[in-house]
């Protein structure tokens, strides 16, 4: 697990000055601090900082390269079958899996990814042939940004070691619409105009002629029938795979109570992991943690914090956020990471269980919305509901904000359902917002993607590309990396989606039940009310938050009203309008809005010296 970055010139090179060099590894320092490597080639640049997991020797420092140097690599990720693809022919120096991902790409180039089982961003450089290979893994678990000019291709794990090679670039208008739609950006083009994702599944290749993109991996159709548990058992074992120590989140909900029981298994001396705060027992499952960690045996750590720990957190975690992103569970993430990293290098985490087999509240949602009966009554009872306060901070308000959403489903197609549950914000709330007058064609045109796209179901589509690849991983990657911790998501080990995607939807949801195949499978793992517990997000609390002891900060310095007026990107009396609400008896969606108020407020003045002024 590391970070890496790089410049691929298409026929002539400019040198760049050695504080250049040094700001792009210093951009990247907390993915890998254990070894910051760089070389130079004469039409190419390469960047690495290494997290040290497996073979901790310098014999796996990167960038790699053969004996005659006809071939270059920087790898962020790991490959867990590495074992298994060890080329008896080569004379390995190293133990771990980067050599042996170079070998195979040097004898295969691009077909050996389909080998690769595990999370991924590469570039492996040809120089003979002036030709290099970018690749991101099947589901996007690892990033990969690039950027392209009339000379020359830039990439990098993150935006600001990108950013410090490109210099300024423009804001991309329709990616802060996309932002303030969903609270984090989502698609191919960036929050930077010209910065780019490589899709997950997706290749790139270029040469003096340019760029050529294509998709490497298309999930198979042909999947034999199998146990679950065996399956994700496997998965888990490969995931322990390290030189260092490992351990698991364990949140006390279903996914990562079944990822850390089967890891138990395999290590019986696993170390798992939860937080919580007392202060707030609606939002808080540390004693769910502590009774799956009992049941299973591990060696539990529960880090209860108090609100003011919370917030002495809050400048730290603005400081390191690479892209504006305001799924407010990050922060939780963020300060389970920096705790657990005391104790462990590796986690393993849940992730990927929820967009796999119907987790959400809003799939029951959907599937209530196309029940005629259900339909009709939850439309009407969301009338008579609707003056009724709603929040997310206590049991009885969020049910009545569930209820207004379901409500507004009936007349919807599948598409325009899932661009409404998604949405934190309203095209018309964005409009008012926003000085500058956007149309969100690139926000629309994700939802128009997923109506069209026919191998799978609308909402399968857009849990995988969009929920999965641009909110819940982006979260799982950059917040954990950011203290040197690799977090691993057996759920996503591709045998286990796949297996997921070829079952038939009664498997996984009905009426009356959630992750049904889950529960049946693996649920003896666990305590029966583990496994029988309802969903529940892993959220801040926000309106209590900004309500109370972030009151004065709220109004006097992050949305102060002169201050956004200046900046001219916000209407200061639509500002106005929401922290109004916030402090009414009918909150509703106010705190999180505001959230993203902020945390764009903060990622604007961390990035100023980025953004480049329009002509």
């Amino acid at each position: 697990m590391c970070g890496i970055a790089g410049i691929f010139y298409f026929n002539s090179k400019h040198n760049m000055p050695s504080h250049q060099h040094s700001a792009v590894i210093e951009a990247l320092r907390h993915r890998g601090p254990d070894f910051q490597g760089h070389c130079s080639y004469p039409l190419s640049e390469l960047y690495h900082t290494r997290l040290s997991i497996l073979d901790l020797s310098e014999a796996s420092h990167q960038p790699f390269e053969d004996a005659h140097k006809n071939y270059a690599m920087v790898y962020n990720g790991e490959v867990f079958n590495y074992k298994d693809l060890i080329d008896s022919k080569a004379q390995l120096k190293s133990s771990g899996d980067a050599e042996i991902v170079f070998h195979a790409l040097k004898n295969e180039k691009e077909k050996a990814l389909n080998q690769f089982n595990g999370f991924f961003s590469i570039a492996f450089l040809d120089h003979n042939h002036h030709e290099l290979l970018l690749a991101r893994d099947r589901y996007g678990v690892k990033p990969l940004y690039y950027y392209q000019d009339h000379d020359k291709l830039v990439f990098a794990s993150e935006l600001k070691a990108l950013l410090n090679i490109t210099g300024p670039l423009e804001l991309n208008s329709e990616q802060v619409y996309t932002y303030f739609r969903l609270n984090y950006c989502a698609g191919e083009e960036r929050i930077f105009k010209g910065v780019y994702s490589l899709a997950p599944g997706c290749m790139l290749k270029a040469n003096s002629n340019g760029v050529h993109i294509e998709q490497w991996y298309t999930p198979s159709s042909k999947v034999a029938p199998g146990n679950l548990e065996s399956i994700l058992g496997d998965a888990v074992k490969l995931r322990l795979q390290a030189d260092v120590p490992v351990g698991c989140f364990l949140s006390g909900g279903l996914d990562s109570s079944i990822i850390s029981a089967l890891a138990k298994k395999e290590k019986p001396d696993i170390k798992t992991f939860s937080l919580g705060f007392t202060s707030h027992p609606y939002l808080d499952e540390s004693r769910y943690a502590e009774r799956v960690a009992k049941h299973i045996k591990s060696s539990h750590y529960a880090y209860n914090l108090s609100e003011d720990d919370f917030l002495n957190h809050l400048p730290e975690f603005f400081n390191c956020i690479d892209e504006p992103f305001a799924d407010s569970s990050a922060f939780n993430l963020f300060l389970l990471s920096k705790f657990s990293r005391h104790e462990v290098k590796v986690a393993l985490s849940g992730d990927g269980a929820d967009e796999l087999f119907k987790g959400y509240l809003k799939h029951k949602a959907l599937l209530y919305s196309n029940h005629p009966l259900i339909s009709i009554a939850t439309f009407y009872a969301a009338g008579l509901t609707n003056r009724l306060p709603s929040s997310r901070e206590n049991k009885f308000h969020n049910t009545i904000r569930q209820l207004k959403k379901l409500g507004q489903l009936k007349h919807l197609g599948a598409a325009e359902k899932q661009e409404f549950l998604a949405g934190i914000s309203t095209h018309k709330e964005i409009l008012g917002l926003l000085k500058e007058k956007i149309h969100g064609t690139a926000f629309h045109s994700l939802f128009i993607n997923a109506g069209n796209y026919q191998k799978w179901p609308v909402e399968d589509w857009f849990d995988l590309k969009v929920v999965l690849a641009e909110d819940m991983l982006v979260k799982t990657d950059r917040f954990s990396m950011r203290h040197g911790l690799e977090l691993r998501n057996p759920f996503l080990d591709f045998r286990v989606v796949e297996f997921a995607l070829q079952l038939k939807y009664t498997q996984k949801i009905s009426y009356r039940e959630q992750k049904i195949i889950l529960k049946k499978q693996l649920g003896h793992l666990l305590p029966a009310d583990t496994v029988n517990r309802p969903k529940k997000g892993f959220e801040l609390p926000l309106k209590s938050w900004l309500t109370g002891q972030l009151r004065t900060s709220l109004e006097t310095d992050w949305l102060n009203e002169e201050k956004l007026s200046a900046e001219g990107v916000f209407n200061p009396e639509s500002v106005a309008v929401l922290k109004k609400q916030l402090v009414s008896p009918n909150p509703g969606d106010s705190a999180a809005k505001i959230w993203a108020l902020v945390v764009f407020e903060k990622w604007i003045n961390n990035y100023k010296t980025f953004i480049k002024p329009r002509d």
